[in-house]
């Protein structure tokens, strides 16, 4: 990936991508000639049996999320490049990390991530 390529790439992502509500955000970074999104939330989980079917409502939301991004960030990008973006999805995995909790309450607070490799052609 060349730098003109590398900077339409990165002006594509920020423009239509790059912003974050506060309790979601949608990142990207490179790695060699890879593109990795990164998804990530903040999830209030009630309590403990809450945890796969939020878990699992967060998961359909970030394939969602990131996979609206890719196809604004396309046109963008052929705009700005003047050739179409292609890539290939190599995998994803997401995770979830609890940041708050205690014994006295079932409230539980957790950073929910989801990251997908792309190889940019």
């Amino acid at each position: 990936m060349d730098a003109r390529q590398l900077s339409a790439l990165s002006q594509a992502f920020d423009t239509v991508c790059g912003t974050s509500d506060g309790s979601t955000s949608v990142k990207h970074k490179y790695i060699g000639e890879n593109l990795i999104v990164t998804y990530t939330s903040v999830v209030h989980f009630a309590e403990e049996y809450s945890l796969r079917e939020q878990t699992k409502r967060e998961t359909e939301r970030s394939v969602t999320m990131i996979n609206d991004c890719i196809s604004k960030v396309k046109p963008k990008y052929s705009e700005l490049y003047g050739k179409s973006l292609k890539i290939k999805e190599l995998g994803s995995n997401d995770n979830v990390e609890i940041i708050s909790a205690s014994a006295m309450s079932p409230r539980k607070i957790a950073y929910y991530r989801r990251h997908v490799t792309y190889e940019v052609k």
